[in-house]
């Protein structure tokens, strides 16, 4: 008996000892976190869909990526680099509230500020207080973002984060103080030793890429994840960098893309990196909390569009246009050409989406939509639908009145007014020409 029982109490304590050695959340395993990133959004919601190359991101797709991603590894952290928004207008501002809306479903663990997102003033900001704001060396209007965060995982692995951004893409202004951003990374990485000792911390700096590289030289950085752009249309280098056991990535631009960075963690400490961009086409599912979130927005523009039928009626509507019916009477071949196009069919290719009433697609599938003179609505100036002849060829009352010559030279550059990067990015004059000939 007292044989059996002494089995019995070894055959406990090894059992014990293997599960501190292999148990799944040991100190003493290499441990893993998924780090997904984006930025640089632009106000962007949903892909117009003008062309399948561009038809990427989107919040209905993000929300349902991060949903799936996050069923899949346990320890994940999602980090933004800033620039959310666009021009400040009256539809940009619908945009950017529900573009935040989004951001605070999606749970971020922190979002850094980029010097777009000021447009709306600070306090536009500051009231979304379930959004993780982050931001060493910026405040604005009585505004301090968080200077840094910690987020510890069930695997044991500690994550500190930070975020600065570069003085000189910011204009001055007397509520916004910008502090040194090299001097407060030193100053936040030592506090962070002496307090928490993470034991990965990542900075997200919103700055030039040249600039944002440098980071990688200073001590106690691990990964620097970097966001900014200029315009909507920048070709942004995603490409990692890696340099001695750190790395530097980028943002994709207008979140068509979402960075994920694989950090592994071994017993010693020493971190190894695998990186990848997942494009969000059209192989991610929509969220449907998302999908209403944009029917919202749709239903928002528009009402928008219908509040201001009234003052474009009220305005003269004596009209610098022509319009297609006119043009076909001297030039009936290049009519029919443009008929049987897409150009002819601009306006109805908005109709099909639900988004004839969109100031930001109907600018370029009517004729001089916010021009004097030009496309109201359908049932108000409806000879001005569709991408016309006086598009591509100036307005043409004067040209019917009196015809001369040489009318219209100009089209080429008209052209790539529309044809931009992001609606058209594989728009070549010489080569889309012989489709519309005429």
């Amino acid at each position: 008996m007292l044989m059996k029982q002494l089995v019995f109490i070894f055959l406990v304590f090894v059992v014990g000892c293997l599960s501190l050695v292999q148990g799944p959340e040991s100190s003493t395993q290499s441990r893993e976190i998924l780090i997904i990133y984006t930025g640089n959004l632009m106000g962007e919601l949903k892909p117009c869909g003008c062309d399948k190359e561009e038809d990427q991101g989107g919040i209905e797709r993000r929300m349902q990526y991060l949903i799936d991603t996050r069923k899949k590894h346990l320890h994940t952290l999602l980090v933004d680099t800033g620039d959310h928004f666009k021009n400040p207008t009256r539809q940009g501002k619908l945009k950017a509230e529900t573009l935040l809306t989004a951001t605070e479903k999606m749970a971020y663990d922190a979002v850094a500020l980029g010097d777009k997102d000021l447009v709306y003033g600070a306090q536009f900001l500051k009231d979304r207080t379930q959004i993780p704001w982050i931001s060493g060396n910026l405040k604005i209007d009585k505004f301090e973002p968080t200077r840094s965060r910690v987020k510890t995982f069930t695997n044991g692995l500690k994550v500190g984060i930070l975020a600065v951004v570069d003085p000189d893409l910011f204009y001055d202004h007397i509520n916004l103080q910008i502090k040194d951003p090299k001097q407060t990374v030193v100053s936040l990485v030592t506090h962070l030793r002496e307090t928490e000792n993470p034991d990965i911390i990542i900075l997200l700096t919103h700055a030039k890429r040249e600039a944002a590289l440098t980071y990688l030289n200073m001590e106690g950085i691990d990964i620097v994840i970097n966001g900014h752009i200029v315009t909507e249309s920048d070709v942004i280098d995603t490409v990692p960098v890696q340099k001695i056991r750190k790395l530097f990535v980028q943002s994709s631009s207008r979140g068509q893309k979402m960075g994920e960075l694989r950090v592994i963690v071994d017993q010693e400490g020493n971190k190894s990196f695998s990186h990848q961009m997942v494009k969000l086409d059209s192989s991610v599912k929509f969220d449907p909390e998302m999908v209403k979130l944009y029917k919202h927005y749709n239903n928002q523009i528009e009402a928008m569009f219908f509040e201001n039928l009234a003052d474009k009626r009220n305005i003269s509507r004596q009209s610098v246009y022509a319009g297609e019916t006119v043009c076909k009477n001297c030039h009936p071949t290049e009519h029919a050409v443009w008929s049987k196009s897409q150009h002819g069919q601009a306006y109805n290719t908005l109709r099909e989406i639900n988004k004839a009433f969109d100031p930001e697609c109907l600018v370029c599938h009517v004729v001089g939509f916010n021009l004097p003179g030009g496309f109201i609505s359908e049932i108000d100036t409806p000879s001005l639908k569709n991408v016309q002849c006086e598009i591509c060829h100036g307005s043409g009352q004067e040209h019917v009145s009196a015809p001369k010559p040489g009318f219209g030279s100009g089209a080429e550059e008209t052209c790539k007014q529309c044809h931009v990067k992001n609606h058209s990015p594989r728009f070549n004059y010489a080569k889309y020409w012989p489709k519309i000939k005429h």
